[in-house]
């Protein structure tokens, strides 16, 4: 039987240890009924045939790689290794985050065909590898009430991911894989690093995120393209360039031109008119922002959980 379900590792230079822990992490699940796809954008060690080797080892041979010939960045990769994708869903994931616990898959394959979502993520759990690998506090997205399946508010959650600054983590997220791709490719060319991005797009579509409450990933901060500080300023770069894209696409939509008047109020304007634009389209002493600065976010999973994927990745 066709697997339903395809893990996809978007990776670049990867770090040898972090990418053996995140295919551990694989090697621990419970279940076989999954693919995996390895994309490596244009790296000078892709570690394909270790990788390959080691997934086999543990049962796992429904695996393909895929590189890019020069680095394109992650939208590129990530759409290079969709068309390796032969299931239904994809589930993104990079070298240093790993699915939570041995039964991830095996619950995503489940909710995958109770539910059928086009686009669906999970709860992460943060986690900094050193000195020691421990949990640490972190969450995304801040206001999860939107998504609540009994009370799904699209208006709220389009409002959040352009204007609040309040986005979902592309680690460990699920989608159909023709509808990444479609997004991808309306998005290539103009974002590079931000795949994830796709989420803002389904927002503006109407198409239904589904939230789910267990915990799916872990996620390594303070190493990836969106927790360095360097990479931080990078990406409110890409961010403008997604902006511009949505609008260009969708120039009637009302949240997309408040978006738009927001992140490029400072052409040709005063300080006072920026100030004012600024001010009116997203008010920072509204309570969503005043909670959104106070938040204290949650530390998320089992140590015991992180310690295991470490051990088994140590193991021949």
């Amino acid at each position: 039987m066709e697997n339903l379900l395809t893990v996809l590792v978007a990776q670049y230079r990867p770090d040898g240890a972090a990418l053996r822990r995140t295919l551990a992490s694989l090697v621990l699940q419970d279940t076989r009924d999954f693919s995996v796809v390895l994309a490596d954008d244009g790296s000078s060690q892709n570690f394909f045939a270790e990788s390959t080797a080691y997934l086999a080892a543990h049962g796992i041979t429904e695996v393909q790689a895929v590189a890019l010939p020069q680095n394109g960045g992650t939208v590129c990769n990530v759409l290079n290794g969709l068309q390796k994708v032969a299931s239904r869903w994809v589930l993104t994931i990079s070298p240093g985050d790993y699915l939570y616990d041995e039964g991830t898959l095996r619950w995503w394959l489940e909710r995958l065909q109770a539910d059928q979502p086009r686009v669906a993520f999970g709860r992460q759990a943060y986690y900094t590898p050193v000195p020691e690998p421990i949990p640490v506090p972190g969450e995304t997205p801040f206001d999860r009430t939107p998504y609540d399946p009994a009370h799904y508010d699209a208006a709220a959650i389009k409002r959040n991911l352009l204007l609040y600054d309040d986005g979902i983590s592309g680690c460990g997220m699920v989608y159909e894989r023709d509808l990444l791709a479609e997004a991808l490719q309306t998005m290539a060319g103009q974002v590079r690093l931000a795949e994830d991005f796709a989420l803002r797009l389904f927002a503006v579509q109407g198409i239904r995120i589904t939230r789910y409450d267990r915990l799916t990933s872990w996620y390594e901060y303070g190493g990836g393209v969106s927790t360095d500080e360097a990479a931080r300023r990078r990406m409110a770069a890409e961010w403008r360039a997604m902006v511009e894209l949505l609008h260009r696409q969708y120039p009637r939509d009302r949240t997309v031109r408040l978006a738009y008047a927001y992140f490029f109020n400072d052409r040709h304007k005063s300080r006072l008119v920026r100030g004012v634009i600024g001010r009116l389209v997203v008010p920072q002493n509204a309570p969503f922002k005043k909670a959104q600065r106070a938040w204290q976010p949650p530390t998320n999973g089992e140590a015991a959980q992180l310690q295991q994927i470490y051990a088994t990745a140590a193991q021949p």
